[in-house]
C-alpha cells in the first residue's frame, strides 16, 4: 500500500532539527557516492505569461514551465521524482513520487510546498553549519516573505543568533515580518532602510527574495570573514548576488552539476572570462561527506548557491513518511490490483 500525504498532513511531523539531520543524511550518501541525483529539468510552455499569475523567472516566450528533478538513495532506501508547475492557473502547483528501493513499489504520493518551505531552510542552515564562522551572531535577511521566517529558524540550530537586520523593498511587510520574528525568536530582528543598514557587521548573509537582480553592492561588505547564503533565483539569466562578490568569495553549490547548469551568479561572470567552473569549491554532498574543504584561513567570505534539489526532497521525504507511518498519519491506498492482458 502507498501512503498519501498532504501538505495539512506534513506539518507537526517533523521539527527543524530533524529536516536538517535529514538533509545531511541524504547529501552525505551522494558525497560518498553512494546515491545519485538527478539535476533539474525545465520544460517550457510557450505562450503569453498571466500577469495576475507567479511564474517565477520564464524564459523569452514562455508562459509557464513544468519542471522535475530526482534523486536514488538506496542507503536511506528510498529514490523519488518531484515534479511541478509553475505559471499556470493554480501559480505552483507540486508533488513527490517516492519508491521503496528494496521493494520497488511505490511508498508515497506526497504533496510538497509545506515541507519544502521547511526543507529549504534546513538545507541553508546545514551550508551554514559546515561554512560559516563558528562565532557568527548577525544576520544579514535580504527579504521579508514566509521562506524569510523559516531560514531565521533553520540558522538558529546551527549558530547562537543574537540579531537580524532585515531588508526589505516591501517596507509595510518587513516592520511586520520583524515584529512577528522578534517574539518568535526571542532576539532582536530590526528593520533596516538600505542594503548597507543591513549589511552593517553582519556575520551571516541570506538573500531569499524573488529579484531577478543583485540585492546588494558586494563593494559593502564588511572586510572580516562571513558567509552568504544565496537561496532565492536558480536560472542562468538571473541572480541575488553580484559578480564582485562571486570572484571574491569561495563558492560552493548544493549539487555540482546543477548548479553550472542553472545559477546566474556563476554563470553570468562566467561568460564574462572572470572566473571559470574550477572556481566552484564543490557541493553540500562534498563537505558533508569530507571529501572537499569548507571555510579555509585564507578565505575572507564563503558563498552557498541553493536552487533546491532532489537529493533533499527524496531524503526528507523518506523520513516524512517514516514518521507519518509511525503516527498513523496519511492516506493509503493501493495498485496493481488483480488485472489480465484481454480485450
Amino acid at each position: 500500500m502507498a501512503l498519501m500525504l498532504r501538505n495539512h498532513e506534513i506539518r507537526g511531523l517533523m521539527g527543524m532539527s530533524d529536516y536538517i539531520s535529514a538533509v545531511k543524511e541524504g547529501y552525505r550518501e551522494v558525497g560518498m557516492a553512494k546515491g545519485v541525483g538527478f539535476p533539474r529539468e525545465n520544460l517550457w510552455i510557450e505562450g503569453e505569461p498571466d500577469p495576475d499569475v507567479r511564474g517565477g523567472h520564464l524564459r523569452v516566450g514562455s508562459k509557464a514551465s513544468f519542471k522535475f528533478k530526482a534523486a536514488l538513495l538506496p542507503r536511506l532506501g528510498g529514490a523519488g521524482v518531484q515534479a511541478y508547475t509553475t505559471g499556470l492557473g493554480k501559480g505552483l502547483e507540486t508533488l513527490l513520487f517516492l519508491f521503496d528501493t528494496q521493494t520497488g513499489t511505490l511508498s508515497a504520493i506526497m504533496e510538497v510546498l509545506y515541507y519544502d518551505w521547511l526543507k529549504t531552510a534546513a538545507v541553508a542552515a546545514v551550508a551554514a553549519d559546515h561554512l560559516a564562522p563558528q562565532d557568527s551572531e548577525v544576520v544579514a535577511l535580504f527579504g521579508t516573505g514566509r521562506h524569510a521566517r523559516s531560514q531565521l529558524h533553520g540558522l538558529k540550530e546551527v549558530r547562537s543568533l543574537k540579531r537580524v537586520q532585515a531588508f526589505s523593498r516591501n517596507r509595510e511587510n518587513q516592520e511586520d515580518f520583524c515584529l512577528k520574528m522578534t517574539e518568535e525568536l526571542g532576539i532582536d530582528v530590526i528593520a533596516t532602510t538600505n542594503p548597507a543598514e543591513a549589511l552593517e557587521g553582519a556575520d551571516i548573509i541570506t538573500t531569499i527574495t524573488n529579484s531577478p537582480v543583485p540585492v546588494f553592492d558586494g563593494k559593502l561588505l564588511p572586510q572580516k570573514p562571513l558567509h552568504i547564503n544565496a537561496m532565492g533565483a536558480h536560472y542562468p539569466w538571473v541572480r541575488e548576488i553580484d559578480e564582485y562578490t562571486v570572484v571574491q568569495s569561495r563558492v560552493f553549490v548544493d549539487e555540482l552539476q546543477q548548479g553550472l547548469q542553472e545559477q546566474g551568479e556563476i554563470l553570468i561572470p562566467m561568460q564574462e572570462g572572470q572566473i571559470d567552473e574550477s572556481h566552484v569549491q564543490g557541493d553540500l554532498g562534498g563537505l558533508i561527506s569530507g571529501n572537499i574543504f569548507g571555510r579555509q584561513p585564507e578565505a575572507t567570505w564563503t558563498l552557498f548557491l541553493s536552487g533546491g534539489t532532489g537529493i533533499e526532497d527524496v531524503s526528507v521525504a523518506i523520513r516524512l513518511v517514516e514518521k507519518a507511518k509511525e503516527k498513523g498519519i496519511g492516506t493509503e491506498f493501493g495498485f496493481n490490483q488483480p488485472y489480465e492482458f484481454e480485450f
